[in-house]
């Protein structure tokens, strides 16, 4: 290849695919919402070759876009994902994908911008939410992709922040769990956002199939044991500390959990799934781990997490 041809492609090497996201969180784009609470998006992204290409993954961010008084618009990545995936393309071919970004904290990088009041920025014209898809496309400089803008939905996670970061030692963006396993470890961050007492941090795993949603299995720390939760010593972060738990904004608790007896064959059987591994790559089944904070005075902050079958 000359010079010149070396040229020609680096300057359109945008061309040599199309990205459109077609849909976020089960819907539609048109009116797509992502909550400021949110920490996982779902959606699926469509892939058109225009010439032969290599592609080598595709990503998937949420971008927060502020303006400034100077009218300059500035963007940041609060969530983002990735999928490896080698293929060689020829002229047409597409590409179907599935799509689950964990990790998402629109309210932390609001804060950091001086935004407190909630309420008030999902309808600030110099706030924007957006879902962006790549296509990582090998010798292009100029990768494709689309941007799509959601709508900012309200902050409903409480006083706390509570997030799933590992499953099965895997970070939760790679995390795999095997469909025929009966034991589940993983570890949640919990993150004051104001000064609280942490009563109690629960641990839920659920199968969402379609409409249907079925509870598999769940615990809690510290354990229920007599009358009363209060007293029990369970590990935190290494550091063996007693509930309740006193935090001041901005503190960080890390629990490990482990849930036993876990029968999701048994769940999937009573939902037409005989055989379990049918389940496994099945866009209609989801594996959730659905956490939660408990503080003083009856707030409770939820999380989420979604979990590839394997």
């Amino acid at each position: 290849m000359g010079f010149f041809d070396k040229i020609k492609k680096f300057a359109t090497g945008s061309s040599t695919a199309t990205v459109v996201i077609t849909s976020i969180n089960g819907g539609s784009t048109d009116g797509a919402t992502i909550n400021i609470s949110d920490t996982t998006v779902r959606g699926h992204m469509q892939v058109t070759a225009l010439q032969d290409c290599t592609m080598l993954a595709m990503k998937y961010d949420v971008m927060l876009k502020t303006q400034s008084d100077d009218g300059h618009w500035s963007s940041i990545s609060v969530g983002s994902g990735k999928t490896l995936e080698r293929r060689d393309l020829k002229t047409g071919d597409v590409i179907e994908h599935d799509w689950v970004l964990n990790g998402i904290d629109v309210e932390t990088y609001l804060r950091n911008q001086s935004f407190t009041d909630f309420d008030a920025v999902r309808s600030n014209p110099k706030v924007k939410l957006l879902m962006r898809c790549t296509s990582d496309v090998e010798g292009s400089p100029f990768d494709p992709d689309a941007e799509v803008e959601v709508k900012m939905g309200p902050n409903l996670s409480g006083p706390c922040k509570i997030e799933t970061t590992t499953v099965e030692g895997q970070p939760t963006s790679i995390a795999a769990f095997p469909v025929t396993d009966s034991v589940c470890k993983g570890t949640v961050v919990v993150t004051a956002k104001s000064d609280c007492v942490l009563t109690a941090t629960r641990y839920e795993l659920w199968l969402e199939l379609g409409s249907v949603e079925a509870l598999c299995a769940k615990d809690q720390h510290p354990e229920i044991k007599g009358e009363g939760i209060m007293g029990i010593s369970v590990s935190f972060g290494g550091t063996n500390i007693t509930f309740p738990h006193t935090m001041s904004r901005g503190d960080k608790a890390t629990q490990t959990w482990s849930i036993h007896s876990i029968n999701l064959a048994e769940v999937l059987a009573k939902n037409g799934f005989a055989n379990p591994r049918d389940a496994v790559g099945n866009d209609g089944v989801k594996f959730v781990v659905r956490t939660f904070a408990d503080v003083e005075g009856g707030s409770v902050s939820t999380g989420r997490a979604e979990i590839t079958l394997a």
